[in-house]
């Protein structure tokens, strides 16, 4: 509703406000002023004359006090119409607002907001241990995933299941090659030196094509990278080797690989089979 002509709004008598306290001074609420509020004799709007300084205040606090009652009459001088008082009864009865009533609902607020943010930092926090214990569980899942990955044959690549037919099968080739190494020794057949000498060459025969054979399948492995592990005269390395002899021998130090039971490949660095060795040991 609008304001009236003979109605008047009231100012506020700075000099009975409550001053901040003095630095060290005990907080609390401000004693009320003695001072009654000085109600002018036209509207507020009109009223631009500051109230003289008394003479025990210094420039700063006149300055102070003159700035905030010009800002409260231009407030004053805005207002078109006066709220409806509120329905509930309570509100109605309640004491208008002052200085120390604001500080005190800013103070509380404050607090409020304090202990929210506190909360939101332990939630925050709470749900960092968690994740962090989610990332754990999630660790074996992702080396799993990595191993199986690993064992998926390469696009282009053999399997490694077809790489270890192809090493056993490579190992029984080079011992049948070794058997025809040695040849039989000459004796008179009683079918005579030409059937002998045909037989020879026949063995022969047969040895330079086992041996191409042999050199096929070794290429085949190397463009898989497979490589077979050097194992004469070196030191046994049980990553690598498997000790299935000893003997003792005085003239190599101990655990010295002597001979190679069953070769051992390895396929990019990685052991693919591992070698059938006998070592050494002191007498």
């Amino acid at each position: 509703m609008k304001p009236t002509s003979d109605e008047s709004l009231p100012l506020f008598n700075l000099d009975a406000l409550p001053l901040p306290p003095a630095p060290g001074a005990p907080s609390g609420p401000a004693a009320p002023p003695d001072v009654a509020p000085q109600i002018p004799p036209g509207p507020a709007a009109e009223r631009t004359d500051a109230a003289p300084p008394r003479p025990d205040d210094d420039a700063e606090l006149v300055d102070w006090k003159d700035d905030l009652r010009r800002d409260f009459e231009v407030w004053l001088a805005s207002i078109d119409e006066i709220s409806a008082p509120p329905e509930d009864p309570g509100d109605a009865a309640s004491d208008p607002p002052d200085l120390y009533s604001f500080y005190e609902q800013l103070a509380a607020a404050s607090a409020e907001s304090r202990k929210a943010n506190r909360r939101t930092a332990e939630a925050m926090s709470q749900w960092g241990e968690t994740l962090a214990r989610f990332e754990n569980g999630l660790q074996p899942l992702r080396e799993a995933a990595a191993q199986l990955t690993a064992a998926q044959p390469v696009a282009g690549r053999m399997a490694r299941a077809h790489c270890l037919i192809l090493v056993e099968l490579l190992d029984r080739m080079h011992r049948l090659a070794g058997a025809f190494a040695s040849p039989p020794a000459a004796k008179r057949a009683w079918w005579g030196a030409a059937v002998d000498r045909a037989w020879r060459q026949s063995w022969e025969a047969q040895h330079q094509a086992l041996d191409i054979l042999v050199g096929h399948v070794e290429a085949l492995l190397a463009r898989e990278g497979v490589s077979r592990i050097a194992t004469a005269e070196q030191p046994f390395d049980p990553a690598f080797m498997l000790a299935v002899a000893a003997e003792p021998d005085a003239t190599r130090p101990p655990q010295t690989v002597v001979a190679e039971v069953a070769a051992g490949f390895l396929r990019d660095g990685e052991l693919l089979r591992a070698a059938q060795v006998k070592v050494t040991r002191q007498v």
